[in-house]
């Protein structure tokens, strides 16, 4: 019986396919990229017309970050990779100078593109590739543990941050959406109400100069903007309200209204995404009853939890062409019940 895929394994063949993908491509296909360790590559090259890169995965370690994880909580190593070239005399080249190639290919690759995007289990993770110094002594180590495999040029890269994700993740906790003050004349709880009050809108200028500009939102609710609303389960102002979302960024961009939702026995689940035309550049709550607004649907209404709303918009970072995602702020809407 094999094993399941586990997250580990994933990162550790998408970086295997990505190195594939970026050293063969289409038109050309003389290069087996194998997860392996250099000893099982070297004694299966009896035979073998192509060239071959190995990656071996030989030491993971924990982040160093993230202290106050909880069990059910997606968990992050630091993973280290030798990288391997094994190549084969051909046209007149050598092997020993088709090694340097490989090596030279791979450096490349990750110099010019060190993160890119991986997806496990329908979510997306970023991975940075960091090119390692490595000692002779500790060069001397590891290969020593290869039996009689004989020593190749080798580069070494630290991948971070693999992603350690739970079978069953931890439920989180709802979200704030607003605070209050309780003051009390006597010690009978009742005796005074509480005084509440949500985040206050202010004037919000996306910094259109820049390519990484990051677009705005907030509900309108007749005559004034908000980030945060809240409504009792089968209340009329419920069944009533039509969330509207003022939208602010570059003219005529179509970005992404990405739903999440949360709820006491799944937690925060992906919802829908609708996708929207920009309409101003700016949101001035002064202004609010001329305002540009799209009309959006509920995820639910009928039992209690929360809906988180974001704006999402990607773009290639000029560096060096990797596709990054930036969101807007947060819109929140909690509904209640006894």
């Amino acid at each position: 019986m094999s094993l399941e895929p586990s997250p580990l394994s994933q990162v550790c063949k998408g970086i295997r396919a990505y190195l594939d993908g970026e050293i063969n491509g289409p038109d050309r296909d003389k290069v087996n990229v194998i997860l392996a360790t250099p000893a099982e590559t070297a004694a299966d090259a009896a035979g073998e017309t192509n060239h071959r890169l190995n990656l071996f995965f030989y030491r993971f370690e924990p982040a160093g970050l993230f202290p106050d994880n909880l069990p059910g909580q997606i968990g992050w190593l630091r993973g280290f990779c030798l990288v391997t070239p094994f190549g084969i005399a051909e046209d007149g080249i050598g092997a020993g100078e088709n090694d340097l190639r490989l090596l030279g290919e791979v450096v490349r690759i990750f110099q010019e593109k060190p993160v890119f995007r991986l997806t496990l289990d329908g979510a997306d993770y970023q991975l940075q590739v960091i090119f390692q110094s490595f000692g002779l002594d500790q060069l001397n180590q590891l290969w020593s543990t290869q039996g009689d495999t004989t020593y190749r040029p080798s580069v070494m890269y630290e991948v971070s941050l693999a992603p350690v994700v739970p079978l069953e993740p931890a439920i989180p906790a709802p979200l704030a959406g607003g605070f209050g003050v309780r003051t009390y004349a006597e010690l009978d709880p009742a005796a005074e109400a509480v005084s509440s009050q949500v985040p206050e809108v202010p004037p919000l200028v996306p910094d259109l100069g820049r390519v990484d500009w990051t677009p705005a939102v907030a509900w309108v609710t007749g005559t004034s903007c908000a980030f945060s609303l809240s409504f009792a389960v089968e209340s009329a102002a419920l069944a009533a309200f039509v969330p509207r979302v003022w939208l602010a960024g570059k003219v005529g961009e179509t970005v992404r209204l990405r739903w999440q939702t949360w709820d006491a026995t799944q937690g925060w689940q992906a919802g829908s995404v609708v996708n929207a035309v920009v309409p101003s550049t700016s949101i001035d709550p002064e202004t609010v009853a001329g305002a540009p607004v799209v009309d959006l649907t509920l995820p639910f209404n009928n039992r209690v939890g929360q809906m988180l709303l974001h704006a999402e918009r990607d773009y290639a970072r000029p560096a060096d062409g990797v596709i990054e995602t930036v969101q807007s702020n947060p819109l929140l809407i909690s509904l209640y019940g006894p």
